[in-house]
């Protein structure tokens, strides 16, 4: 069995995209600013990650000391059910432990992130962005 991230282009050339580690199948890196605090997401977000995710967005709430967390997950290459429901509790937690507004969350919209996401309907409990710098102004989410 391939390892995930082992994808290559149609022509046999180098790896499709950049991929974590193999040992490694996902990244999570935090980004403290003034406003927010942006966790970048690289990799598979699935069973075995997924409790990695939480936890990073779990720390990440103890230190927002009042501004916004932003997750950015252009860059992830699997977003399995386990994912999901890491996004679904975080959402949760967003709003009614934390008091704050829907959860914001990049996207790219030609990933296989977006369509799991509408799929289950986490779009209408998540702000859904297409660039990292709207997420970060909290501009109006993507339709």
């Amino acid at each position: 069995m391939k390892p995930a991230g082992d994808e290559r282009t149609s022509d046999g050339g180098d790896l499709a995209a950049r991929q974590p580690p193999l040992e490694q199948l996902m990244n999570v890196r935090s980004v403290d600013r003034d406003e927010t605090v942006l966790l970048v997401v690289e990799g598979a977000v699935d069973g075995l990650t997924a409790p990695r995710l939480r936890t990073a967005v779990t720390e990440a709430f103890d230190r927002l000391a009042g501004r916004a967390l932003v997750l950015d997950l252009s860059r992830v290459t699997f977003l399995g059910s386990p994912g999901l429901r890491t996004l679904f509790e975080s959402a949760s937690d967003a709003v009614h432990l934390h008091g704050h507004r829907p959860l914001r969350v990049v996207v790219n919209h030609s990933r296989p992130v977006t369509r799991p996401i509408e799929m289950v309907g986490l779009d209408s409990v998540l702000d859904l962005y297409h660039d990292v710098d709207g997420a970060l102004r909290g501009d109006e989410p993507a339709p």
